[in-house]
């Protein structure tokens, strides 16, 4: 069943188009979170045209404000172009795991063809990281430790990746939420059930050996984009026990609270989930019968 805000998305193009302008410099996942609803359910070309209008409209706001053009430019198309790819594949194939089996591929892709590019990353990102602690030191930004920052210079590639893959899988939920189903499945049942497959599988332990073997850095952003599709995943899993077993919902607080109580915390956290769906995707920990 479609939400109220699909609905009214879906009938009120104007409307929409000017949100997904609007809210993409600050709110920038609920920006691609409409273009994913319309996608998945009018199809792409009607979210394409969509984008392109919302393109039309930040260039011109742009222009007018003496901003950096290139970068705004970059912005849309990467944000947009991604929450594209995503709901038009959700809505033709109607598979929620084949849009996050695409898109942690196409982020593996993106990580070997870097390198192959610019041939060493560590020296493209270490500028650029140094002018971001700068920056933060300028704005009186507490630094524990400067030279641990600067140590994460090898993996900034996997790390910008899997921060692209987090706002855009969390888009694709959000915006299949308002569309209300995928297919004839509700969303609801399609994330309880994902699982992402022996090729992400693949892809991450081979990673993952590669990494113990010392091929770094390559091996070790090539494990992060892989490896963090696992943690929505690992959350599937244990929402599916919830559900299966007709446990109360309040139950998780404990569960989830550890986010709250520190960067340190929420890191073993993620982890936890990421090694939980990784389990799942060659084992199975979901099995109706044995309940």
């Amino acid at each position: 069943m479609r939400s109220a805000i699909g609905a009214w998305l879906l009938e009120r193009r104007i409307a929409r188009v000017a949100l997904i302008a609007t809210l993409l410099p600050l709110f920038g996942v609920i920006s691609a979170a409409i273009v994913v609803c319309v996608a998945t359910v009018k199809g792409w070309r009607e979210s394409l045209l969509d984008c392109l209008i919302a393109l039309g409209l930040v260039l011109g706001l742009t222009v007018v404000a003496g901003e950096g053009v290139v970068q705004v430019l970059f912005s849309c198309v990467s944000t947009w172009g991604i929450a594209l790819l995503m709901g038009g594949l959700t809505g033709l194939y109607g598979s929620l795991a084949l849009a996050i089996q695409a898109v942690i591929v196409l982020g593996c892709v993106a990580i070997v063809g870097f390198a192959a590019l610019v041939g060493n990353p560590a020296e493209f990102w270490g500028p650029i990281l140094l002018i971001i602690v700068e920056q933060m030191q300028a704005l009186n930004v507490e630094l524990t430790d400067v030279n641990a920052i600067m140590g994460l210079v090898p993996f900034m590639s996997g790390l910008f990746i899997t921060g692209t893959l987090a706002s855009s899988i969390v888009a694709l939920l959000l915006g299949c939420w308002w569309a209300g189903s995928v297919g004839d499945v509700s969303v609801r049942e399609q994330f309880l059930g994902l699982r992402l497959g022996y090729v992400i599988g693949g892809i991450a332990a081979v990673a993952g050996v590669g990494s113990l073997l010392g091929m770094l850095p390559l091996a070790g952003n090539l494990l992060l984009v892989a490896g963090f599709g696992f943690l929505f995943q690992g959350i599937a899993v244990l929402h599916w026990h919830v559900e299966i077993r007709k446990l109360p919902w309040f139950l998780l607080i404990p569960v989830y609270l550890p986010a709250m109580l520190g960067p340190g915390f929420l890191i073993m956290l993620l982890f936890l989930f990421v090694m939980v769906g990784f389990i799942d995707n060659w084992f199975g920990l979901r099995r109706a019968k044995a309940v």
